[in-house]
């Protein structure tokens, strides 16, 4: 198994250094890891699933006291956070305040248990772009009840993915029709209701009748554009 890992530019110095990122391929939900475990052990999921809680409640007894809870898996504790009253870096520890609503649980990872997994793995190296492209899984059309694939002009398309953030005032970026052609079109959509990393809903702008692919274009951070194409033809009656 191998780690995909990404180097991309440090968003804290802002001075062109590069620091590296691994690429999320996927998410284990607890459902799964309770299936794989049953497996392995043939205790039924049930069984695990009380013993996961019942671990989170001896955390809840153990933790709030500063005491360390030390597992075949690593350590749990608490970690104390401060937020400062003001933007000052130079604020001392008096203007800065420690409740327990900036406290976070810290897990120190198992030494064997890292060995093992580093064994178990290696790194991939791949182009930084990727990981910042936008990434569209779905068009909705909102106005004919959440149907996709077509649209008029003036209805709105409900989109949903990764990364889609963007600033609709630059003109470079933002939801873009481009025709099929021929001849070939263009649009960039204007109007939006809602611009997010996740969601962007947006008018379809005044178009031809034809098939279109629809492209989300950002540029991350304020630098170079990013496109993120939608796998199917979008048709406009």
């Amino acid at each position: 198994m191998a780690v995909d890992v990404a180097l991309v530019h440090d968003n804290l110095r802002k001075n062109g250094s590069l620091v590296p990122r691994i690429v999320r391929r996927s998410k284990i939900d607890f459902d799964q890891l309770l299936g794989f475990m049953g497996k392995t052990t043939g205790l039924s999921e049930n069984d695990l699933r009380s013993v996961f809680l019942q671990f989170a409640e001896a955390l809840v007894f153990f933790l709030p006291d500063g005491g360390e809870v030390r597992t075949p898996v690593g350590a749990y504790k608490l970690d104390a956070h401060y937020r400062r009253a003001g933007k000052d870096d130079s604020a001392t520890l008096r203007d800065r305040k420690i409740t327990t609503a900036t406290m976070r649980m810290q897990i120190r990872a198992n030494r064997a248990l890292m060995a093992r997994i580093r064994l178990a793995s290696s790194v991939n190296i791949v182009q930084a772009p990727a990981l910042l492209t936008p990434t569209i899984a779905s068009v909705e059309n909102i106005d004919l009840a959440g149907r996709s694939g077509f649209g008029s002009p003036g209805q709105i398309l409900h989109i949903r993915g990764s990364r889609l953030s963007f600033d609709k005032d630059d003109p470079e970026q933002g939801l873009f029709f481009i025709g099929d052609g021929p001849p070939p079109a263009s649009a960039r959509t204007i109007l939006y209701s809602r611009i997010g990393t996740t969601i962007v809903d947006g008018r379809i702008p005044d178009l031809q009748a034809g098939r279109y692919r629809l492209e989300i274009r950002t540029k991350p951070h304020g630098n170079g554009l990013r496109i993120g194409a939608y796998d199917t033809i979008f048709t406009i009656a």
